[in-house]
């Protein structure tokens, strides 16, 4: 089984991770700073220690951030990387799933002078 056939997995799973509000915060906060303490995290969060603790561990699971532990201090960083392998599992799985003549039969969506998104009007003559 080759590892193209785990994307959907590994894309599922990381999206899951980011798919919890409070985790997705965290993240947030934790990219805006690139490192912050977990003390400095739980006073920016609005969520309890243990909250925090608990999502950062998740976090931690999925790749996306590390801790380092500097005496008693303990240092969230963000995992660029991690982003940047998502964004390729994402683009390797549209470009495995997707074919040239699935994408042509996708409509094609235009502004409107208003901002609207309307459908071209070779299209709208399909419908």
């Amino acid at each position: 089984m080759s590892s193209e056939s785990h994307l959907p997995d590994e894309i599922a799973r990381i999206a899951r991770i980011l798919a919890d509000p409070v985790r997705l915060h965290l993240l947030t906060i934790i990219a805006r700073m690139r490192e912050i303490s977990c003390t400095h995290l739980v006073d920016h969060a609005d969520v309890g220690a243990s909250t925090v603790s608990y999502h950062v561990k998740m976090l931690t699971e999925a790749g996306l951030v590390t801790v380092a532990i500097d005496g008693r201090r303990r240092y969230v960083r963000f995992e660029r990387e991690a982003l940047r392998h998502l964004t390729e599992l994402l683009v390797a799985s549209v470009g495995r799933d997707t074919s040239q003549r699935a994408l042509q039969a996708l409509p094609r969506i235009r502004a409107s002078d208003d901002g609207e998104p309307q459908a071209s009007s070779a299209e709208q003559g399909r419908q």
